[in-house]
């Protein structure tokens, strides 16, 4: 199950093992809001080519966040995730973020922010247990403690600001190409579905 952002921002389905968020841009940094806010509610999120939460604010603007980060370190972006909700003590929704290497509209260094933010969130070091590629593309996957998955990364080379798409009608491809619709050879949309078990 998928949460549209045009929907309740609190999912109706009290199974929240099987409720999942993401969202693109706007919406991505939308999907860490919902996930620092209601983390009893989502198993999951998406971040694609979006912002940590409480970047603007620590940034001192949207602006600035968007193009330099907002300066934090882990533990600072943990806290302001920790913050939302006081005194919670977990689980935390895993993270899979998406994010183009050349995307001058949402810089590159907000995928090492919501990196941080989440893998302090959950106890888990910087340094990723799995560090291979998927379609030709950096891809890593850090781990809590206890060892499961709980942060994975893909740093789409030389792709500007929109969603991954790869057109055509194999098993892994999605999408038609446009406008924030970008054919980067990687479908976002069936990565995010393998990695949380939808086509089980």
């Amino acid at each position: 199950m998928t949460l549209s952002l045009g929907m309740t921002p609190v999912p109706r389905h009290d199974d929240s093992a099987r409720v999942y968020v993401t969202e693109l841009s706007a919406g991505g940094g939308m999907t860490a809001v919902l996930m620092a806010t209601y983390p009893e509610k989502f198993a999951a999120g998406g971040v694609v080519a979006g912002l940590p939460y409480g970047c603007a604010q620590a940034a001192g603007s949207p602006w600035v966040c968007m193009s330099a980060g907002g300066g934090q370190s882990p533990r600072q972006w943990g806290d302001r995730v920790r913050a939302a909700r006081p005194g919670y003590g977990g689980p935390w929704p895993r993270l899979t973020v998406l994010h183009g290497t050349a995307d001058a509209k949402a810089g590159p260094v907000n995928m090492t922010g919501l990196r941080d933010q989440w893998t302090d969130v959950h106890g888990a070091d910087r340094t990723p247990d799995v560090s291979d590629t998927v379609a030709g593309f950096p891809h890593q996957v850090y781990r809590s403690p206890g060892g499961a998955p709980v942060v994975e990364t893909y740093g789409i080379t030389g792709m500007a600001h929109g969603q991954p798409v790869d057109p055509g009608s194999g098993a892994e491809q999605c999408g038609t190409a446009g406008a924030h619709l970008l054919d980067a050879g990687l479908c976002a949309a069936y990565r995010l579905g393998f990695v949380w078990g939808l086509g089980d």
